[in-house]
Formats: C-alpha cells, structure tokens, sequence
C-alpha cells in the first residue's frame, strides 16, 4: 500500500469500507464521520453532558476543558453472500479527545457557547474478517468539528416550575476526515431544554434532533438523541447521573468491497446510549468534574466505556460601584491625578460558592441558589428580601421549595420543640413548613385550646380544638358525658360507641399513660351487693370494648364500687342520675411509652 497516494489512503482510513490488504484497486470513498458522540455540556452549566434550561447571569463568561477517552467506540462485520458470515472485528479500539470549551451568558436569557474538540489518540490493531483485512485508523492528533452553538430561556423557573428554553447546535466541518473526527459537512441539532435548580439538587433533560445531508461516505446519519441528568449537592460536592440516548434514522449499513463478489462491510446498530456516574467539586468560581460509564448499543461512536475529566472557571462580570469615591480613587492608576476620562474598570472574579451569581460576600444563603434580584411585589407586606437565598414567602426561614404551607410561618419536619414529649421529633415530612400541631387535629397550636389532645374546631375560643366529651385532667380522663347502660345491665348503649371511640384515641395519642381504672359506680337504689355486682360488670364491659378496639389490655383495670362514691345528693333524681356513672383513673404513667406498659398489680 506504500504506492497508493494519501489523496487516496486518506479516505480509506476513515470509512466503513474494510478493503484486503493486497487489493490494488483503490475502494469506493467511506469517510467523513465525527465519531465521537460525547457533546458536553455548555462551560459553565451544572450538569456534565446535559445543557442547563435557565441562564442566570447578566454578563458572566465561562472557560473549560473537558478530556474523554473511550473504549472500542466501533466495530463492523464482514459477510459474503451465500455463507456464514466470517467474523467481527474491533476497528477503532481507542479514541482520546480533548474539548476546549467556552460560553457567555446575556441578561439571564441567552448564552452562547463553543467547543474547540481535538483528537489527541486513537487507534486500533488491524484486525481481519476472514480474508478481508481492516486498516488502522489515523492516529496522531487532529482538529475535529467545530461546534457553535446557543439557547435562548424561554419560561425561567419559578419555585418548582421547571425553566423551558430552545437550544441550537451546528457543527462547522473543520475536522480532518481521514481522523473520524469531521464528518465533511454542516450538521445542526435543535433541542428542547427543561430543567430547575433547587436547594440541594438540580436536574435537566433534552431532546431534539441531529440532522446531517445524506451521504455514502459516512458511517453516521440523521438521529434523534435525548438526554437526562441529575445532580444531588452537599457543599462544594455534587454527585450525579447523566443518562443519554441516540436513535439512527437508517439501519445497519452494507458496503460493497469492491473486486470481492459478494463481499460486503456492515456496520451495525440503529441505537445506542451511555450511562455516566459524575462528580463535581466547587472552589468558587472553579470546579472540577470527573465521570465514568458504560455504553450499550453498537450504533457507531458509541463506547463500550467512557471516562472523562473536566476543569472550568465561570465568573460574572461586573462594573466597579461608581458610588464608592473612595474605592474609584483607590482603583484608578498612580499618577491619574483624578483624571475622568479613563477607561472604566471591570471588578475582578469574585466567589460565589453555589454559583448563583450573587457574590458569596454579598450572598445570605452562600451554599443555596438563591435569587439575586426580589421578585415581582405582591398585595400586602413581604418579609425582607434576602439577596442569594431561594424565595421564602412566610419568611419562617424554610424555603418555599421545601415548604408544604409557603403562606403561612411554620416549623420544620425535624423540630421537637414544640411537639411534646409524646412525638417530639415524629413530625411528619407533609407538614414540613407548617404551623406546629402536635396534637395532628388540624388546628395550629397558636390557636389550639387543647395542643396536646386531639379536637375539633369550636366558636369558643376556649374550646377551640379540644375534645367534645373528653379530656385529660390532672390523674383523670374526664368525660362530659355519661356511659349509657340499659336499667339494671351492664351492655353498653351503642349512643356511647362514639364517647368511648373518643376515650381510646386519647390512650392512644398518650402512650405515656401506663395504667388507666375504669371505674363503675351506681346510685343507692337496691341492695348493696346487687349495686356492687352490677357496678363492675359495667367497667368489666368498658374494658373489654377498649379492649376490642385495639386497646392494650395491661393498660387497663376493671374495679366496681357500687354506691359506696357518691358525688351528688341521692334523694333527688338529678342526683342519682349523676352517680349511675364510669369513671377513667389514671394511676400510672410512664417515661418508656409501651416498653413502661406491665401486667398485674401495681407496686
């Protein structure tokens, strides 16, 4: 092959033609395809891969460089009509790139960016397929396509309302085709872009279209691709995954061999994806990106396993104050002697930790994406806006990203100062942000006669949230109403189901009462004995519809005291009507909630 002319082994290179090694007549032109399908992400954006959909500075430029290396990007298949096919073979095993990458954005709308990609190493052995010999691809570093691109934001995020924008990509054929690094044409891609920055994650996703004229001499076409990611930020540190996805508009590709009947090159696949596990560390204005993942799919270009490395710096660019004289003295050059008709100073980067675009001086929330300007004013006061920190309508200090009551000052999921000794700390995460409630009746305790018991609303202010007909007094569970039993029986009147559902919610809400006595008493009609009898029959039946509902038997005593405890006159019937009651003793409480609850006597 030494005669052949590079005018004409150049092509051969870069095709999915695989020609014999002793064939003396040139092949039919394969070349003319950018191989690599890593397309990073715009310098200065959150994610790796993925494009971001807002654009958060006014003037704020970002460089970067990006390296990948990946891992048998492509293979093909020989065949020959009539037989079996021959083999497959891996004919770029290696490809080393190395982007240089550079972006602006413009009033928080627009951002433009570029990417200079080089191949630095690629390579391969020269395998055969059969008797069909593949040749090595170029090695040696070579400029690849050009890449210009822009998105413009459409609908920006507003609390958990993803940002929307349009993006647009063209790849300028600057790349050396004999490399895979060019495919020897304009290309263009347009997307769709959403995505949101919240406290302690971000995440985006893009779809669209990558379009290129048609052409036998590349082992690419038209595609669609989409693509996702996430990262989840603790400090300077983000971890995430990026997830992305190529579908080819044509199928596996057959390529005569010319001088062979019946021998043909197919390289296959229609689809193909990579799945990237990413890290960033941020030092201000500087961060720095790792990543590795596998691919899947053999549609050409994509790897068996990629890793990259990044490094970029992003700052915004802003005008010394013109109100500090004594800072416009201090910058202006020895010897100016005051002179005005200088040229106007840019501040130096400044570090801004969450990249927010608000200076970590100047930022209340240094390690949050905050917002830099107050939003639009709203009817009636607002708290003060605080510069760097995401927006906090009730200004309880929970951001309203977070916060299920964002009207409304409330307390985190995760304070027990309020919520006694019972659920301190057992606050449910749906009522993170909301006005303490420790009793869970919906009534803020601000407002809550009872915050400790469970109620229901009242006009009465001094009711308002407290139980109809029970409550915790002192060492008694007292109810405001009486137990209804039919004359002389001890089966309980279904009327008093609901009064006594009331009595088992109590003893549930309040674990810390280890032993309650239900007490039976009856007026000083009939003989004494009967009246004890009956008196504990009817606690015996109290107990055991507790009991039927769940609650723990050694949490309860039966005791029968006939007429011997009046508590009203029983020559009246007022009187006795009063006595004919059950009373609810509480006799020990404890501090280990069901592990305090024992069988048997008390000590």
């Amino acid at each position: 092959m030494a005669y052949w002319s590079a005018r004409v082994i150049a092509p051969l290179l870069a095709s999915p033609l695989l020609v014999a090694a002793s064939f003396s007549m040139p092949a039919a032109a394969q070349e003319a395809t950018a191989l690599d399908r890593l397309a990073p992400a715009p310098a200065g954006d959150g994610l790796s891969t993925v494009p971001s959909a807002g654009v958060s500075g006014d003037l704020r430029p970002a460089v970067g460089l990006l390296f990948s290396y990946s891992h048998q990007p492509l293979s093909v298949r020989g065949t020959v009509r009539g037989t079996e096919p021959p083999g497959a073979a891996t004919w770029v095993d290696r490809q080393a790139i190395l982007h240089a990458l550079a972006s602006v954005e413009l009033a928080r709308r627009v951002k433009l960016d570029l990417d200079a990609p080089f191949v630095l190493d690629q390579g391969g052995a020269s395998p055969s397929i059969g008797d069909i010999r593949v040749p090595s691809p170029a090695a040696g570093v070579a400029l690849a396509d050009l890449q210009v691109g822009g998105r413009v934001t459409l609908l920006p995020q507003e609390g958990l309302r993803p940002a929307a924008a349009l993006g647009l990509s063209v790849w300028l054929p600057t790349g050396d085709e004999a490399a895979f690094a060019g495919a020897g044409a304009v290309r263009y891609a347009p997307r769709v872009i959403v995505g949101a920055e919240h406290a302690g994650f971000r995440w985006a996703a893009s779809a669209g279209g990558r379009f290129q004229p048609a052409s036998g001499d590349s082992l690419t076409a038209s595609e669609a691709f989409f693509a996702a990611g996430v990262g989840v930020r603790k400090g300077p540190l983000q971890l995430g995954s990026e997830l992305s996805v190529w579908a080819a508009a044509g199928g596996a590709r057959a390529i005569e061999v010319p001088g062979r009947a019946g021998a043909a090159i197919e390289v296959p696949g229609r689809a193909g994806a990579e799945l990237l596990l990413t890290a960033r560390w941020s030092l201000g204005p500087l961060t720095l990106d790792a990543g590795a993942g596998p691919g899947f799919g053999k549609l050409p270009g994509t790897p068996k396993a990629r890793f990259f490395a990044a490094l970029g710096v992003a700052a915004d660019v802003l005008p010394a104050p013109a109100a500090a004289p004594a800072a416009a003295a201090a910058a202006a050059p020895a010897g100016a002697g005051g002179d005005r008709g200088g040229a106007a100073r840019v501040a130096a980067p400044v570090a801004d930790l969450d990249g927010d675009s608000v200076p970590d001086a100047e930022d209340a929330c240094p390690r949050v994406i905050g917002e830099a300007r107050p939003p639009a004013a709203a009817p009636g006061a607002r708290p003060a806006f605080r510069r760097g920190c995401p927006p906090d309508r009730d200004d309880d200090g929970i951001h309203d990203v977070d916060d299920r009551c964002p009207d409304v000052p409330g307390v985190s999921s995760a304070a027990a100062d309020d919520e006694g000794p019972a659920n301190a700390g057992s606050r449910p995460a749906s009522k993170h942000g909301c006005p303490a409630d420790t009793d869970g009746d919906g009534i803020p305790n601000a407002a809550d006669a009872c915050p400790y018991e469970r109620g229901k609303p009242s006009e009465d202010r001094a009711t308002h949230g407290c139980p109809f007909a029970v409550r915790i007094e002192g060492s008694q569970i007292v109810i405001l109403q009486q137990v209804q039993f039919p004359t002389g029986r001890a089966e309980i009147e279904p009327e008093s189901f609901e009064l006594l559902s009331e009595v088992a919610a109590v003893l549930e809400e309040h674990p810390e009462i280890a032993r309650v006595a239900v007490d039976g008493h009856t007026d000083n009609q009939g003989a004494d004995q009967a009246n004890l009898r009956l008196s504990q029959r009817r606690a015996l039946a109290v107990v055991a519809w507790l009991t039927a509902q769940g609650i723990d038997a050694r949490r309860l005593e039966a005791r029968g005291f006939g007429a011997r405890r009046p508590i009203a006159d029983n020559r009246t019937r007022e009187g006795r009507a009063r006595n004919r009651r059950v009373e609810f003793q509480i006799r020990k409480r404890t501090d280990e909630g069901a592990a305090g609850w024992k069988d048997g006597p008390l000590e």
